[in-house]
């Protein structure tokens, strides 16, 4: 038998309750609906809102800023974010953004969503139902939010074509660190 300082037994014990519970988390997450697409579409279904969503992270602070950008078949444009705290990753700050981006188009009465995001990582995460376990509680929401639309469609842009998103990312960044300081 070994005898160990109880710190070390402590913290022995906790770190194998960690794996122990990151082990029996599901890989799979629940089905998302698309509507009748499972790519992107060439051209949008009428009455679909296009948005471009992006997550700006600092490491340090572990702030994070999401931005999105609704576009209308008409042309009329609507853009938002949010600050975030304690965020724990790059990749987890694109998926709040994701997942605030479709919750504002939910309370909007948004039907029909096509999103884009330049974290390819996480739109096939979403497009395959897994994810980093990190990611775990933000995908199932996603999953829920997104199949409450008649029709939503996930996508990946390219970072050149998100840079207004990237802006409301990084201006909520600020805000999320300002905010933070007081």
């Amino acid at each position: 038998m070994m005898i160990m300082p109880r710190e070390l037994w402590l913290d022995t014990k906790a770190l194998r309750a960690a794996l122990e519970w990151e082990q029996a988390q599901p890989t799979i997450f629940p089905t998302i609906q698309r509507g009748k697409h499972l790519s992107p579409p060439t051209a949008p279904q009428p009455n679909t809102i296009l948005c471009n969503t992006d997550g700006a992270w600092k490491a340090e602070s572990r702030q994070a800023g999401t931005g999105w950008i609704f576009t209308t078949p008409t042309g009329a444009i609507t853009r938002d974010g949010k600050a975030h705290h304690n965020v724990s990753s790059a990749l987890m700050a694109e998926a709040l953004a994701v997942r605030d981006a479709l919750m504002h188009a939910s309370a909007l009465g948004f039907t029909s969503i096509w999103l884009r995001s330049d974290a390819q990582a996480l739109t096939k995460a979403i497009l395959s139902n897994q994810g980093p376990t990190e990611l775990h509680g933000i995908l199932s929401d996603i999953a829920s939010i997104s199949s409450s639309f008649d029709f939503c469609v996930f996508s990946s842009v390219s970072r050149v074509l998100n840079g207004p998103a990237d802006q409301i990312a990084k201006a909520h960044l600020v805000l999320a660190n300002v905010s933070a300081a007081h």
